[in-house]
């Protein structure tokens, strides 16, 4: 999975485990990143489409959102659920983007893409076991 735009990279943070977050973490400290707003629940409303293509909202979902500054330059993230690490680390990640830190920005990409490719197998090999217990009925002989 590629890591160019925010929201690809905070999907692939969202889905890092606890190991990896860590990792990202480490990788991270050493470059002064400075929290400007630690990491806070809160809920928001969930608006959806129907059918007819008419707004409505479907409730409320929890989120954490955080706000981290790099360099004077300020990151934000809200991430479903509750998690301030992810959210956290996503407004870091955001900051150093917006910088001019080329060697901080080519570690965090090889970074997440490693682990991005490393879910994307994982996600295959689901689909393919997944794909095994399919059923078509049509080609199905009749008893």
């Amino acid at each position: 999975m590629h890591c160019g735009s925010p929201d690809q990279r905070q999907s692939l943070i969202t889905k890092l485990d606890p190991a990896s977050l860590r990792q990202l973490f480490d990788l991270l400290a050493p470059a002064g990143v400075n929290i400007l707003k630690e990491p806070e629940s809160g809920l928001v409303m969930m608006a959806v489409k129907d059918s007819l293509g008419t707004d409505f909202y479907l409730g409320e979902i929890l989120v954490t959102e955080a706000e981290a500054a790099y360099r004077g330059l300020k990151g934000y993230a809200m991430v479903l659920g509750e998690e301030p690490e992810k959210a956290l680390l996503t407004a870091a990640v955001e900051a150093i983007w917006l910088s001019d830190h080329e060697d901080l920005k080519s570690s965090i990409r090889k970074f997440l893409t490693s682990r991005g490719e490393g879910l994307a197998a994982a996600a295959l090999k689901e689909r393919q076991l997944i794909a095994r217990t399919k059923v078509n009925f049509e080609t199905m002989v009749k008893g």
